[in-house]
């Protein structure tokens, strides 16, 4: 496919912020105001505070950072992928991912970090949505303002609901996956919130998960470079063809589980989301034995 060039990802045992993750340096704090003698400040009302999901249960610690050489074998057949489209080469790659990158299935999953939470809060209020319409569930978050705006904005402003900004590198990679996620579906031109469908909202959790999953690959499996091809449409190509293969997985795992009409309790879905990932993973993991 000709010349290719290297892309330098971020170290996986560094705390370094990935390019991806914006960071503002936080606001100072305003010097007090001083009362002016003899009279009182008019008090202001204070602005009503922004409802969010209810806190998910603790997660386990994550496990330390494995060296970058623990994803050689992975990279290698990346590379074998990128230069001659050898799906089976790409199919390997995930294998020995999961397999030695990883230490295997739920190891993978533990990895995932702040994607877990973040999924679960998409979740529950995709469930909002399908039970009480959307304009209650923005509401219950406080976000009565969306109701009625374009599809783009309300599902951007969703992404500090989500996936909160800062921390280490797993939550960059969930607010990715969702920005990801959100630009494929309003690539439909939806005009308003309330157009979504119920069918369109699930699709919506799912990319999410799949992206999640596939931002997580490349920020491991790139930390030492992979060799992408120059010609930028070949460069999309391959990753429709990484998405497709980890869309497919996700699907998979997911069965009807996720489908309209199908409802989970809150207490469970964070259960239910870690062994989505667990399923996710297993079947990435024997893909190297087809």
């Amino acid at each position: 496919m000709g010349t290719s060039a290297k892309y330098g990802g971020p170290s996986a045992s560094s705390a370094l912020i990935p390019s991806f993750l914006e960071v503002s340096a936080p606001a100072a704090a305003p010097p007090p105001e001083e009362k002016k003698d003899g009279k009182e400040e008019d008090q202001k009302p204070e602005p009503k505070e922004q409802k969010k999901p209810n806190a998910p249960a603790a997660l386990p610690p994550l496990p330390a950072p494995g060296p970058a050489s623990s994803f050689r074998s992975s990279r290698t057949s990346f590379n074998s992928f990128a230069s001659s489209r050898d799906g089976r080469t790409l199919r390997n790659s995930l294998s020995s991912y999961v397999s030695k990158g990883t230490g295997g299935g739920r190891t993978a999953t533990r990895r995932m970090g702040a994607s877990i939470p973040s999924v679960g809060r998409a979740i529950d209020f995709v469930q909002g949505v399908a039970r009480d319409g959307i304009d209650k569930a923005l509401a219950n978050l406080g976000l009565e303002n969306l109701i009625g705006q374009p599809a783009e904005q309300a599902l951007a402003i969703l992404t500090d609901v989500f996936c909160p900004a800062g921390g280490p590198i797993d939550q960059a990679i969930a607010r990715e996956a969702w920005d990801e996620a959100v630009l494929e579906l309003t690539d439909l031109e939806i005009d308003d919130v309330k157009d979504i469908t119920p069918e369109q909202w699930q699709g919506l959790v799912v990319d999410f998960i799949s992206r999640t999953i596939e931002t997580k690959v490349i920020n491991d499996v790139g930390s030492k470079g992979i060799s992408l091809p120059e010609d930028v449409q070949a460069i999309n190509q391959l990753q429709s063809d990484l998405h497709e293969i980890i869309h497919g997985a996700v699907t998979d795992a997911i069965g009807d589980r996720l489908g309209v009409g199908q409802t989970i309790d809150q207490k469970d879905i964070q259960g239910i989301v870690v062994d989505i990932y667990d399923r996710s993973f297993t079947y990435l993991e024997g893909l190297g034995e087809e």
